[in-house]
């Protein structure tokens, strides 16, 4: 969109200036609602207290966070390597995103109580409204604001799901004041923020991941590909986001009702939903990298986005969705091990991968124009592999063998159309959007046709269809 409205030469400073904050917010309202919806012991005969006191605290130390980045924000831009001229526009969209942190952390930890509630609908219709709205401000305002109409657009977004979320979570904030509630709960509060900081290191490793992927980008490539790689990663973790808020979000709401009664139907509800997964995953992942330079072309390509900006953004588009199971994967099996307390098998799971993407990227980021790409597939295939052995010790799992195989036979598939796309782009890439849709048509025709026999000879298909809902349907599946 930066790109179709003529702001792209700023679109660098403004990823730039959405680390930190990212990073921060992720770290406190990234695991701090699952834990809430996880585990607590019983509270006063209000339940509601402890969910606003617990909340009231962690966008306590969110904002404190703000508040020390704020001070230091002298001491990134040395780092970031920017100009005289684009500091003063660093630093000003540092601070929108710094307050953008406390309802983006309020909406990260309403979410998973929305869920628990079974307001699946109402969180997909007010997410899409706040961002149609945000999306309507950035058209409204991009001829007065410029760039910064897309980190005000953002903070509008977030600040309407915060109020609708409030709303709709029915939770006594304006009890938080009962001082006496405080103190019978501290305990539960004290168990609940030690999970809170356990999973915000895991996160902080996560995240710093993204960190040295943007820093070294702008550091050691050329101008431009930062903005590849953001588009890229955008768009290839699109349907993981899809699938984590309909398969992921219903499964692991069953998994954690399941897991408190019978510890015999969690694994085997578990198993099944990772099967269901291999299966879905595997057809998406493939249709993805079938489809990718159709994908970038009719999305991307326009000013000053030209053929040759096409051509990167693809190759890290293939090398990042060869990694789409994975990630899933890490998603389910991150989740699974919450429900079953292992956060620190996690942690140090989640700090191995960290290391592995670093050394590959420092060390052939001089050597290797897609150093980066690569490393982020190679963690995701090492953690998923790694946290399908602990999960497999809590579960009945397959074989460890038989998992690792099918990554490779599926990665393998991936990997052929990433190099046939590499050979064969220079055929069509300089030929008109139209054309190449009309000569991607048939084959998209062709592929759902086997996308739906595929579906059906598996038994997936009439509950799909009837649902509307593949998390409901993982469920169902599992119930027959």
């Amino acid at each position: 969109m930066a790109y179709f409205l003529g702001v792209s030469s700023q679109i660098d400073i403004l990823l730039l200036a959405q680390i930190v904050p990212t990073i921060l917010q992720a770290m406190i309202g990234g695991g701090a609602g699952e834990i809430l919806v996880i585990k607590r012991n019983k509270v006063i005969s209000n339940e509601g207290f402890f969910e606003a006191v617990y909340i009231t605290i962690c966008l306590g130390i969110i904002i404190l966070l703000g508040i020390l980045y704020l001070i230091s924000l002298g001491w990134f831009i040395p780092f970031f390597n920017l100009n005289p001229e684009t500091t003063s526009l660093f630093k000003t969209m540092s601070i929108i995103f710094i307050v953008n942190m406390i309802p983006g952390t309020f909406t990260s930890i309403l979410r998973p109580h929305l869920y628990s509630k079974g307001l699946y609908g109402f969180f997909t219709y007010s997410s899409v409204i706040s961002q149609i709205i945000g999306v309507g401000f950035i058209f409204a305002t991009i001829k007065s604001l410029g760039i910064f109409s897309f980190a005000y657009g953002l903070l509008l977004t977030s600040f309407i799901n915060a109020f609708w979320f409030s709303l709709k979570s029915e939770i006594p904030f304006q009890e938080i004041f009962y001082i006496n509630g405080w103190k019978m709960e501290f305990n539960n509060l004290k168990i609940m923020l030690n999970r809170v900081f356990s999973l915000s290191l895991q996160t902080l490793f996560n995240q710093l991941g993204t960190f040295w992927e943007r820093s070294l980008s702008v550091k050691y490539l050329s101008g431009g590909y930062l903005s590849s790689l953001n588009y890229a990663k955008t768009l290839s973790e699109l349907p993981n986001v899809v699938l984590l808020s309909s398969v992921l979000t219903t499964s692991y709401m069953e998994q954690v009702k399941r897991h408190k009664k019978d510890n015999n139907s969690f694994s085997e509800y578990t198993v099944k939903t990772l099967k269901i997964l291999l299966n879905v995953g595997f057809i998406l992942q493939l249709l993805m990298l079938f489809f990718a330079p159709v994908l970038i072309i009719v999305i991307f390509r326009r000013g000053k986005f030209d053929n040759n900006a096409v051509q990167s953004t693809l190759i890290i588009f293939n090398i990042l969705t060869v990694s789409f199971l994975p990630r899933m994967l890490l998603n389910f099996f991150s989740r699974t091990m919450y429900i079953v307390g292992e956060y620190k098998k996690l942690f140090w799971a989640v700090v191995f991968k960290f290391i592995i993407q670093l050394l590959i990227m420092v060390s052939f980021i001089t050597l290797f124009y897609q150093a980066i790409p690569v490393a982020i597939l190679a963690g995701n295939i090492f953690i998923a592999i790694l946290l399908f052995y602990y999960v497999g010790n809590k579960t009945q799992l397959p074989s460890i063998g038989f998992f690792i195989g099918r990554l490779i036979f599926i990665s393998g598939i991936s990997l052929l159309l990433l190099f046939i796309h590499t050979y064969t782009l220079p055929l069509y890439i300089n030929k008109s959007t139209f054309q190449i849709i009309l000569i991607f048509t048939p084959f998209m025709i062709l592929s759902f046709i086997i996308f739906y026999f595929f579906l059906r000879k598996r038994g997936l298909l009439p509950d799909i269809i009837t649902r509307y809902n593949l998390g409901r349907y993982t469920k169902n599946r599992f119930n027959k």
